[in-house]
């Protein structure tokens, strides 16, 4: 495995009430399956024989396993995919499940212990030295794997160790081909290192900015939430990412460390207004899979989301990291019954701003053109500003626009290079960044951003 190249190193430090239990459309009984058998069952199955190469191009497959018992509907999706990689042996595991809140698995808003325990008896199979399960809680709470029943599950391995990763080093990594909203970012420096399998444990929920958070959404936890808290209100870490889009920030995640292989923990989801506030559906279903994007679409048909309504799985598709769809994705294992979630309230899908050319020289007296599309008619704010990426703090420079009514497909600006006084603003990198809001009165906002490059 290559070792990403590193810019810069720091430290940073750093109950759902009332709700109503909805039953998915999943009722056939499946029978258990123990850790024993499930070893035996991949030893047996000579399709795991060969470790799989990484693709990101078709054909696509995905297992799925259906069944009320976590360890048994895991096993079956990591089984029946194929693509496990059968000899891990030398390499450190680093797991990456969902723990926001201290809550358990079937509140819709954790991965279950037992789907993460299926994953680490197939490491162990397949000769892990070691196994890391990572998360980092809401600021100002202790973490949150005692509470999600992690604690209790692990403390009989002794080749697996539970870390919060607000204890660790964050070092900021350059996004290859330069990134969407970052240049570089900061992530944990355990996840970068040689010789280690990355697994993203995601879990089947709508996201009231995302529309879902499944494996590719649930990266944003490995961001730093020191580096990029903004002065907002308390417990909204990480807002820097959503202040430039995160749709665009879970792109320059998921390039910064890709997910080696992906899983999604159904057996409890949660629809409408998720990750936290939503309302728990028990689907009884796990989907496992070598490539993220085709797992996460999986996950919408799952939920019975259009394909089309998640932007940041739009960007991986056009920038050929996995399908635009589940045309090409292949099913292997248990059937399933799809359910229909109800979506979480979501702001206008804003797309990201085009400036051209993206630089400019203030000698020359030049503009750039800015273009950004819209999908539906809404409110939108135009505006120059900064942020460094080594320490994310949001500078205005200059309002393009106040917010006004904007038509679909969207509109196209100009920017000369002056800032809100009419004063050149200094050579250097700049974000045109858009708003959208849904009615001129609404909370709901979505971001984006896009990069132009100022010389003298």
């Amino acid at each position: 495995m290559r070792e990403p190249a590193i810019i810069e190193e720091h430290m940073f430090s750093q109950d759902i009430a009332g709700k109503g239990l909805r039953k998915g459309g999943v009722s056939r009984a499946v029978s258990g399956i123990d850790r024993r058998s499930f070893i035996g069952i991949l030893a047996a199955n000579s399709a795991l024989l060969a470790a799989p190469k990484p693709s990101t191009r078709a054909p696509y497959q995905v297992g799925v396993g259906y069944s009320s018992d976590p360890y048994t509907a895991t096993s079956t999706a990591l089984a029946a995919c194929g693509q496990f990689p059968a000899n891990l042996a030398g390499q450190t595991v680093v797991i990456k499940p969902n723990l926001v809140v201290p809550q358990p698995s079937s509140s819709g808003t954790t991965t279950d212990p037992a789907v993460a325990q299926a994953i680490v008896d197939l490491c162990l199979a397949a000769g892990a030295t070691a196994i890391l399960i990572v998360e980092a809680a809401l600021p100002g709470r202790a973490s949150n794997f005692t509470a999600c029943g992690y604690t209790a599950v692990f403390k009989s391995y002794s080749q697996v160790q539970l870390v919060d990763l607000r204890t660790g080093t964050y070092v900021l990594t350059p996004v290859p081909g330069g990134g969407y909203a970052y240049q570089a970012m900061w992530v944990p420096s355990l996840v970068l290192q040689p010789n280690t399998f990355f697994i993203s444990a995601g879990k089947l929920k709508t996201h009231v900015d995302a529309v879902v958070t499944l494996s590719m959404k649930n990266l944003v936890g490995l961001a730093s939430e020191s580096a990029y808290a903004q002065p907002v209100s308390a417990g909204y870490p990480r807002h820097d990412l959503h202040l430039r889009g995160i749709d665009l920030s879970i792109m320059d995640l998921n390039l910064v460390r890709p997910i080696g292989f992906a899983v999604i923990d159904g057996v409890w989801g949660m629809e409408g207004q998720g990750p936290i506030s939503g309302t728990p559906v028990a689907t009884n279903v796990v989907l496992a899979g070598l490539n993220p994007v085709a797992v996460d679409r999986v996950g919408l048909n799952v939920m019975e989301l259009p394909q089309n309504s998640v932007t940041y799985l739009d960007y991986a598709a056009q920038a050929g990291l996995g399908p635009p769809n589940t045309s090409n994705v292949t099913l292997l294992g248990d059937t399933y019954s799809p359910y229909p979630f109800v979506p979480a309230i979501t702001p206008p899908v804003l797309w990201q701003p085009v400036a051209s050319p993206d630089t400019i020289s203030i000698s020359a007296g030049q503009s750039t053109s800015i273009t950004y599309a819209i999908r539906t008619s809404c409110y939108t704010c135009a505006e120059i500003i900064q942020d460094s990426d080594t320490t994310p703090t949001v500078v205005p420079i200059r309002t393009l626009h106040p917010f006004r009514e904007v038509k679909a497909p969207g509109e196209s600006l100009t920017w000369n290079g002056m800032n809100g006084d009419g004063e050149a603003v200094s050579p250097g990198t700049y974000l045109v960044r858009i708003l959208a809001i849904p009615t001129p009165t609404s909370q709901l906002v979505n971001y984006a951003v896009g990069r132009i490059t100022v010389t003298s």
